[in-house]
């Protein structure tokens, strides 16, 4: 009797521990995603880390799209937030895990707030160009978001 239950336990181990392994190798296994391009004014804009999508957001490196945008972006470990502004006129402040922000000093929602890597700060592509003042269409076919905003020599 004493055998019979020492075979079923180490049985049911051995199964749960596959099945662990396999949830596991899951949640870490690499998704493999169709490659986003960006594009500013009509030419090919690289970001420093790959373009993460979620739930059809796409997420980029903050400062690289401020600064090309006109902006800047700087994050406060302190308050896990991400500072945006553009020339003196316009400041967004958004924070990690929060659905909402203040743009100008009043408080607005977000639907996807800033995400820390290492590194860097990623946040939604389309809402962030949009309130630096670009135009943004996309490309279904070829996968490509198209920025368009004024230059200022």
């Amino acid at each position: 009797m004493l055998r019979k239950f020492s075979t079923m336990m180490l049985t049911a181990a051995l199964l749960t521990g596959s099945v662990a392994a396999t949830a596991a190798f899951a949640q870490t296994a690499p998704v493999q995603q169709q490659k986003i391009k960006v594009q500013l004014n009509g030419k090919e804009f690289p970001f420093p880390q790959e373009i993460v999508t979620e739930n059809g957001v796409a997420y980029v490196n903050a400062s690289t799209l401020a600064i090309a945008l006109g902006g800047t972006a700087a994050w406060d470990s302190t308050t896990k937030s991400l500072l945006v502004a553009k020339d003196n006129q316009y400041a967004l402040r958004m924070y990690e895990n929060k659905n909402f922000a203040y743009k100008n000093g009043k408080e607005t929602s977000v639907a996807n707030p800033p995400r820390p890597v290492t590194g860097a700060v990623l946040v939604p592509l389309v809402f962030i160009a949009q309130e630096l003042g670009a135009k943004v269409e996309y490309d279904a076919k070829t996968l490509t978001y198209k920025l368009s905003i004024p230059i200022n020599s």
